[in-house]
């Protein structure tokens, strides 16, 4: 992704950029904007992001503080935009980052994971890995149907392949992916490479070096 100097007009920045520049890229749908989330997790350098779905404002994250702002509510979220609108913008590690009531992030992530790549893995992830739940978030706070929370706790149990999710749930792969995609946006979930599995996409351009894990929530005891 290509860094842009100024954020979209009424983006809640702190620290708006400098001058115009060409409009940021844009595709159909979340996925691209969940790649764009993943990779920028793995990177050291403090950037900022704003996200366009078509009609529903900016969204601004700052994956510093794990926070973002925007003015459509979770419960107005939309599944299927026609247009996603992506920026990212580099700032100073102390700089502020965004106006307006900031809210945590999992929630956002959560909703992004489940709709970016309907019915099928994450474009991180590939056939064959294992997954185990790493730390429990917050249920009560994500917009969940009984089957994604029995798919979430039923991950504490042991490392399991999709498939194996899928037959312990006793719903289809296409139902338990969409929560694996989710949770591994959200950072929740021990993963480990299936042998043989699909290729990875490259990283990001820029990518420097990995961040330390993420410490929220509780994490979860083996044979918990």
């Amino acid at each position: 992704m290509t860094d842009s100097v100024a954020p979209p007009p009424g983006a809640p920045f702190a620290a708006p950029g400098q001058s115009a520049t060409p409009p940021p890229p844009s595709s159909p749908g979340w996925g691209t904007a969940a790649t764009a989330i993943h990779g920028l997790q793995q990177i050291a350098r403090p950037v900022l992001m704003s996200i366009t779905p078509d009609g529903h404002g900016t969204i601004a994250i700052d994956l510093r503080h794990q926070a973002y702002v925007w003015s459509t509510p979770l419960s107005e979220f939309p599944t299927d935009p026609a247009d996603v609108i992506l920026g990212t913008y580099p700032i100073d590690g102390e700089a502020p980052g965004l106006a307006g009531d900031t809210r945590g992030i999992d929630p956002l992530l959560w909703m992004i994971g489940l709709h970016a790549f309907p019915g099928s893995r994450a474009s991180w992830l590939r056939d064959g890995d294992k997954y185990r739940l790493k730390w429990w978030p917050d249920l009560d706070l994500l917009p969940a149907t009984d089957n994604q929370l029995r798919t979430v706790k039923t991950l504490v149990k042991s490392l399991m392949t999709v498939e194996k999710l899928a037959q312990l749930t006793k719903l289809s792969v296409a139902e338990v992916q969409p929560v694996v995609n989710a949770l591994s946006l959200m950072g929740a979930l021990r993963r480990i490479e299936g042998k043989g599995g699909s290729p990875v996409l490259p990283p990001m351009a820029d990518v420097v070096r990995a961040q330390p894990d993420r410490v929220r929530g509780r994490h979860v005891k083996r044979g918990a």
